[in-house]
């Protein structure tokens, strides 16, 4: 569909001279364009994007770049699916929402399926996507890509979700979750309302951590990933204290991690949990892949009927905690991280009801309300 993009001729150019062999600067400074008409983004690992006006539209996967979209009051244009999107979060704030059914879906599911012919639909602005992903799930080629940015918008995402990540090749992600969400602030020239953004989050954990336990005072979790299934025995560990947004929620709050310095490289079995018998067993994204019923009938049942899950501390204790995870941006995050503290410390920030739903008005750690004006650019 040539002529298509006229506004945004300048990424098209670019990705052409790339797969031509022209490879160019990723990590040159940006030029933020406050008093031009036209600016330039870098999202590492993504090469360098001049925009000759302000992009209104935008596809993403259900993830962090979802959930900074949402943050910034933008609902996408298209996604990949709604399978594992944080919807539920979004509803629980006065005034935001999103209308699934104005929402063109890219794939077949979160990770797969992925047909060019919905990109063409959307006609997005800018695609919120690591092309990356594209060629290891979908098998798309450097052409593939090339073909969409030219006909509708770059592709601008980066993965942050995990350490080390088959699409980024072991490396650790090119930004916390902060990082990301101000690159996207660069790309809808939102600098004010990030600031806002950032302001709110430092005051709210800053509130928390002034609560917390000295450090070697907190206990120790086993951050589980992938999934809990106790029936299958078999079990896979995220590093706490890497840069990776699945674990932050836990790092953020400074517990200790079980298997600090001994990370297993694939799943592990009961005799390995039991050996560090961590104080905390954490289901990393649970918080938003399932409910309270579904967690306790799927992970916690599991465990306490279990003859080996029976004889961990943190089973005999009740300790089984769930936190948002691998898909979490800035509103989950603040769900998340709260639903943490009063999981493991009900005594200083209220008891944790199960649901972030059902969290007391009077026991909330962040005000819902001023995080919805500052969403809706009233700040």
């Amino acid at each position: 569909m040539p002529g298509r993009r006229t506004v945004l001729a300048s990424g098209a150019s670019l990705v052409a001279a790339t797969v031509a062999g022209c490879t160019g600067d990723p990590t040159a400074d940006d030029d933020s364009g406050s008093d031009t008409e036209s600016y330039t983004v870098t999202v590492e690992p993504n090469f360098r994007h001049t925009f000759d006006s302000v992009p209104e539209s935008y596809t993403a996967i259900p993830s962090v770049w979802l959930d900074i979209g949402m943050a910034f009051g933008i609902e996408p244009t298209a996604v990949a699916s709604f399978d594992r999107a944080p919807l539920k979060y979004y509803e629980l704030l006065p005034d935001v929402s999103l209308d699934t059914d104005a929402v063109t879906l890219l794939a077949g599911g979160a990770e797969e399926g992925y047909d060019k012919e919905n990109f063409y639909a959307a006609d997005a602005d800018v695609n919120l996507i690591d092309p990356r992903a594209l060629k290891f799930y979908a098998d798309w080629s450097d052409d593939d890509i090339a073909e969409i940015e030219s006909a509708t918008g770059p592709f601008l995402g980066t993965t942050i979700r995990f350490q080390s990540d088959a699409l980024t090749d072991g490396k650790e992600p090119p930004y916390d979750l902060y990082g990301a969400f101000e690159q996207a602030a660069r790309i809808f020239q939102r600098q004010a309302q990030f600031d806002a953004w950032q302001s709110f989050y430092d005051d709210f954990i800053e509130g928390i951590r002034s609560e917390l336990p000295p450090e070697d005072e907190r206990p120790s979790v086993a951050a589980i990933w992938r999934g809990v299934n106790p029936e299958s025995g078999q079990f896979r560990i995220a590093e706490i204290d890497a840069m990776a947004n699945n674990t932050r929620t836990y790092r953020e709050l400074g517990l200790r991690d079980a298997f600090q310095g001994r990370i297993p490289d694939g799943p592990i079995g009961y005799e390995e949990l039991l050996d560090v018998d961590p104080d905390y067993i954490g289901a990393v994204g649970g918080l938003t892949s399932l409910t309270h019923e579904e967690f306790v009938s799927t992970a916690v049942e599991p465990f306490e009927n279990d003859p080996n899950g029976q004889q961990l501390t943190a089973v005999q204790n009740g300790n089984l905690v769930r936190t948002g995870g691998q898909y979490m941006g800035p509103i989950v995050d603040l769900y998340s991280t709260e639903a943490l503290a009063k999981q493991v410390f009900p005594d200083r920030f209220g008891a944790w009801p199960g649901a972030v739903a059902d969290v007391p008005e009077a026991e909330r750690l962040f005000d819902r309300e001023e995080l919805a004006a500052i969403i809706n650019g009233e700040f």
